[in-house]
């Protein structure tokens, strides 16, 4: 995402964060944003790493009230602890949903997860919801033993980065698991950086595990979700893998999965990524 700041009309209201404070709500909000007004309501839930700036270019068009959060660990909300875990992500993602009354939401990478989570844990809430997104999922109920053995190869190097706080061997270690055509994308390189600052410089590090967590510990009771389903994933990205989508759309009775291109999601199909999430949460 190239300027995600630059996407989505905020309107000011009684009780809402001033425009200049929306991409850094803070504790009085319960680290939300809210842009538009009205029902629906939708939560959007960034990955890890990611903040608001990142998820309002997916709010954009969508009717209603559009509430954004950030996740402990980013955004200046501190992190909950070390060790994260989908019980953690999933917690956060209730009381977001119970402080909004939002009855519709989209989780990004690590928040698709914890959705499925709560979703599947029989959180009142989350299965009330009528429509999910699912955008990049990166755990469900396991990996295949070469996705488990890479997630470790790649978490020992990160860690081992980390402790060197060695700021340009991140970067490149993050942009290796990307596609050629990402990698050479200056918006990339600098999006890349930006994160791996935040990783190095703040308490997000306490959640850098998270990649290899199962999301979901009772997969089976995703066939009892009313609500409809949007999966979104792209090729050829190690971080997101297609057969996790997969796993996601086989799962709930009423997804429909989209395998956009590499890089599509992110840098080179917000367009159509648009139209996907309006088409889905507006018709």
């Amino acid at each position: 995402m190239t300027d995600p700041s630059s996407s989505g009309a905020a309107s000011d209201g009684p009780g809402r964060t001033p425009a200049a404070d929306r991409n850094r709500p803070g504790e009085e909000t319960g680290w939300i944003s809210t842009f538009g007004s009205g029902d629906p309501i939708t939560l959007f839930a960034h990955g890890f790493s990611g903040q608001i700036r990142d998820t309002r270019p997916f709010a954009a068009g969508i009717d209603g009230t559009r509430a954004l959060m950030h996740l402990g660990g980013h955004g200046g909300r501190p992190s909950p602890g070390a060790g994260w875990g989908y019980g953690t992500i999933a917690a956060q993602l209730s009381d977001a949903l119970a402080a909004t009354g939002a009855t519709r939401a989209l989780g990004v990478s690590m928040s698709a997860g914890g959705l499925a989570r709560l979703i599947t844990s029989g959180d009142p809430r989350a299965t009330a919801l009528t429509k999910v997104a699912f955008v990049l999922p990166a755990s469900w109920a396991g990996f295949s033993p070469t996705l488990s053995d890479a997630l470790d190869d790649s978490l020992t190097r990160i860690r081992r980065l980390l402790a060197d706080g060695d700021r340009d061997g991140l970067v490149d270690h993050f942009l290796s698991r990307e596609p050629a055509e990402v990698r050479a994308l200056e918006p990339a390189r600098a999006w890349t950086r930006q994160k791996v600052d935040a990783l190095v410089d703040t308490d997000m590090s306490d959640g850098v595990g998270l990649a290899a967590e199962i999301a979901v510990d009772q997969p089976e009771a995703a066939a009892d979700f009313a609500g409809d389903v949007l999966v979104l994933t792209q090729e050829e990205d190690a971080s997101h893998p297609v057969e996790i989508a997969r796993d996601y759309a086989a799962a709930f009775p009423r997804a429909r999965l989209e395998v956009l291109a590499p890089g599509s999601i992110l840098w080179r199909g917000r367009t159509r990524i648009r139209r996907l999430l309006t088409d889905f949460f507006n018709g």
